[in-house]
């Protein structure tokens, strides 16, 4: 049952506790929407916090069933009330003063919810003080080392009981590179500082945000080792102006997740030392038949040759001392010139 791997899950479900828990005068005599309920785990947390309603939106018969059961088992019928259908099906007579979902997937969007969560917003969701948990989202990404994987899958059938198994060795890799893998990777890993590939702010993000975007970044690396890949995860902030905030992260510097870590292996790893400048471009695009599915597009650049971003995340000569030189301009104006 998916739902027990993620009431497993402890950093996920502590940190929507701690967000809504943290917060009572948030909750307080508020109407709240949780969007995919499922057990309805997120929708007992927002009534214990003092909510006066919570509809708890789930499309599966089954599951919101399973959530009715649940919520009478814990005396919360008078409060929260189970409406079994897609969100995007509810009359939007209903006004809602928060909203709350669990809708991440895979390195933040694939399999997600976030086109439902937009949809309530502009439907339900009281402008401009209604609030959305999580608020903000963003996807990191960093070179890594992949020592584990090649050692257990692919490196295994150089030698098996004295035997060559290139065929199955080739066949493994090419099987490993066409597509993302979902791995735990360890933080010893990572072979630079991560870098911020895509940001979105709940409350104003449109649907077209979701559709294609992409990123282009120069990093140095910061610890020699064998460049394996790219890795990709993500964290989510619930974070409110004179509020306690809350991030949840899946990073592999964080306890580990559900979400793990999303890889995109290389077809040939390359030998990196501490210094040395990487550069990539990545775009993410909707599966034009499934827009919760992603193309992910990646190529590497060549730092010597390639325009590096203003200001830019690498430390070379060049753009350490333009990051500085925009850094003295800044502190001069007293305001950003350039968000990273």
């Amino acid at each position: 049952m998916v739902h027990h791997l993620m009431l497993k899950d402890h950093p996920r479900t502590q940190a929507y506790k701690d967000a809504i828990m943290r917060n009572p005068s948030l909750f307080r005599n508020k109407i709240v929407m949780d969007v995919g309920s499922g057990t309805g785990i997120l929708s007992l947390f927002c009534a214990r916090a003092g909510a006066k309603k919570v509809y708890a939106v789930e499309a599966s018969t089954k599951m919101a069933k399973l959530c009715q059961e649940i919520v009478k088992e814990n005396g919360y019928e008078e409060t929260i009330e189970v409406i079994q259908d897609q969100v995007e099906n509810i009359q939007p007579h209903l006004k809602v003063d928060i909203i709350v979902s669990e809708w991440m997937g895979f390195y933040l969007l694939h399999e997600s919810m976030l086109d439902s969560v937009i949809f309530a917003r502009d439907n339900f969701l009281r402008q401009p003080e209604g609030i959305l948990f999580p608020s903000h989202a963003r996807i990191y990404a960093a070179p890594c080392s992949l020592s584990t994987l090649y050692k257990n899958d692919i490196n295994f059938w150089d030698n098996v009981y004295g035997f060559s198994m290139n065929s199955v060795k080739n066949s493994m890799m090419l099987s490993k590179v066409s597509k993302p893998q979902i791995l735990d990777v360890a933080s010893d890993d990572i072979l630079s500082e991560p870098v911020v590939i895509a940001e979105f702010d709940l409350a104003w993000m449109d649907p077209y945000d979701l559709q294609c975007f992409s990123s282009r970044k120069f990093i140095s690396i910061s610890k020699t080792g064998k460049h394996h890949g790219l890795c990709i995860w993500f964290d989510v902030d619930f974070r409110f102006d004179h509020y306690q905030n809350v991030t949840l992260s899946t990073s592999p510097m964080a306890p580990s997740t559900h979400w793990k870590q999303t890889v995109l292996v290389l077809p040939s790893p390359s030998d990196v030392e501490e210094g040395d400048i990487l550069g990539w471009e990545m775009t993410f695009k909707q599966d034009d038949k499934n827009k919760r599915h992603y193309l992910i597009t990646y190529g590497g650049l060549d730092p010597e040759i390639e325009d590096h971003p203003m200001p830019c995340c690498c430390q070379s000569v060049r753009c350490t001392l333009i990051a500085e030189m925009l850094k003295k301009e800044e502190e001069e104006l007293g305001c950003e010139i350039f968000d990273v």
